[in-house]
């Protein structure tokens, strides 16, 4: 090897360095997205589907009063909560959105007292398709990942 292409082969930066940095960035931002939704989605659902399963929440028997649309296909629902244990006064708290005016269902009073939960098969059904829904944000951001890097690959 000659001294000229000694000294060019020292002082040249490996070119891989930017490609490396860049694909692990792709599998960074996904990964973190991935850990994000999933941890998003199990916060939010297992607090209620412990209401749903009777582990937490104040037992009782909702009767929907009122549902006004909001627009978008969303409603707000108002429940008249009348709790298994007789002593204590019925409530008219929040419920679910897809419940319908003069519904009655058994129901749970969340810890917090703000709303009233569906029980029983409803309740863990609602909270199961919620659940669901993990599988398939993952695919998306596997999907949309696969696209992103294929796109680069291909500039």
């Amino acid at each position: 090897m000659s001294r000229t292409e000694l000294t060019t082969e020292l002082t040249t930066e490996p070119t891989t360095t930017p490609a490396v940095a860049g694909r692990l960035l792709g599998l960074l931002i996904p990964g973190a997205l991935l850990i994000w939704l999933a941890a998003t989605v199990v916060l939010v659902s297992l607090p209620e589907l412990k209401v749903a399963l009777g582990h937490a929440g104040t037992p009782g028997t909702a009767t929907v009063v009122s549902c006004q649309a909001l627009g978008q296909g969303r409603y707000d629902c108002r429940a008249s909560f009348v709790f298994d244990d007789r002593s204590k006064a019925p409530i008219v708290v929040a419920t679910v959105p897809d419940a319908e005016a003069g519904e009655v269902f058994p129901a749970a009073l969340t810890p917090a007292g703000d709303r009233v939960l569906p029980t029983g098969a409803r309740g863990v059904w609602r909270q199961a398709l919620v659940l669901g829904a993990l599988p398939l944000g993952v695919a998306l951001i596997a999907v949309v990942t696969v696209v992103i890097r294929r796109r680069h690959a291909l500039t």
